[in-house]
């Protein structure tokens, strides 16, 4: 059974089937309509990201989306039996719930239970996670509605440009966003990398836009990002109630590691190993430092670059 949506409103009830997109707001031609003018016209949407994971946006209004009874500033994952609600309308979100028949064994019968039978899948991604830097004071020194309006911009657009650069959003985790890349041998083994940095480049180009327009904000907007590349399960997980198809693993875990760091170091881009190596050597071969992470005994060598460093690296990849 699909994931799907309650919804109160005054003496109004009904029930809708989750889209991969459901815009809400106070006319038309939003999915759903709630025309109480403190209702924006475009005040949120709820948005599927991979094989079933919902998402509540808050899209800028003015009055704010509130979830559980907390005002929703980030994008939040969505579980069963959540209760949105946007001044006189209550939404309440009913997850999916897939029932699996357990298999019958018989005398003769032999089962083989693999990965791919159960939903999970080993495949070599590239991963992308960024963060932005100064969040709690940026967010403590603005009015609730107005850090609102700023991260929802952010979001919507940073979306666009992970998209707009073939890359997956994993998930939204607070401030962060977790993109992904599968590799993609008919362009080359370079291509999820390349993508990868193009992603990082227009953020950056975000940011900048951001810091120049929003002049109150105490701290210029700007991002760290780590890259790294391996082998990854892609796999719903989670149990009744909560289910969320992601990577995870020890490359997944790189990826983070590699954020944190690119603060210590004083740039704006961590690279893993397994990532740099798909670029020519020329690039990183004579600019590598030697980084301790947690949960690795030995030091890791990255490439760690600003983002107007980027610029030159780019260039000669896309003359190749």
């Amino acid at each position: 059974m699909s994931a799907r949506i309650q919804l109160k409103m005054g003496q109004e009830e009904r029930e809708l089937t989750c889209a991969a997109l459901m815009t809400i707001g106070r006319t038309p031609p939003n999915e759903i309509v709630i025309p109480n003018p403190r209702i924006s016209r475009n005040h949120a949407m709820i948005r599927m990201l991979g094989h079933g994971e919902y998402y509540l946006i808050d899209v800028g209004s003015t009055n704010g989306t509130f979830l559980n009874g907390k005002r929703v500033v980030m994008p939040t994952l969505l579980n069963d039996r959540d209760v949105i609600v946007l001044e006189d309308c209550s939404l309440t979100f009913l997850a999916a719930h897939e029932t699996v028949k357990a298999p019958e064994y018989g005398d003769d019968s032999e089962v083989t239970l693999t990965m791919t039978s159960m939903g999970v899948k080993m495949e070599e991604i590239t991963l992308f996670v960024c963060d932005i830097r100064n969040y709690t004071p940026i967010s403590e020194s603005m009015a609730p509605n107005e850090l609102a309006a700023l991260m929802a911009k952010w979001f919507k657009m940073a979306t666009k440009v992970i998209e707009e650069c073939s890359g997956t959003i994993d998930k939204f985790i607070g401030d962060a966003i977790m993109v992904r890349w599968s590799a993609d041998i008919s362009k080359g083994e370079h291509a999820p990398v390349m993508n990868a940095l193009k992603a990082a480049k227009k953020l950056a180009e975000i940011c900048a836009y951001f810091t120049a327009t929003y002049k109150q904000l105490p701290y210029p907007f700007r991002i760290g990002v780590g890259i790294n590349t391996g082998q990854a399960v892609l796999s719903n997980i989670g149990g009744a109630g909560y289910r969320e198809y992601t990577a995870i693993g020890d490359s997944v875990n790189m990826a983070f590691r590699f954020e944190t760091e690119s603060k210590k170091l004083g740039k704006d881009i961590v690279i893993g190993p397994d990532s740099y190596r798909h670029l020519p050597n020329e690039l990183w071969e004579q600019n590598l430092q030697s980084v301790t992470v947690k949960g690795k005994a030995e030091p890791v060598a990255v490439w760690a670059i600003t983002f107007d460093e980027l610029d030159k690296v780019l260039s000669p990849l896309a003359a190749r």
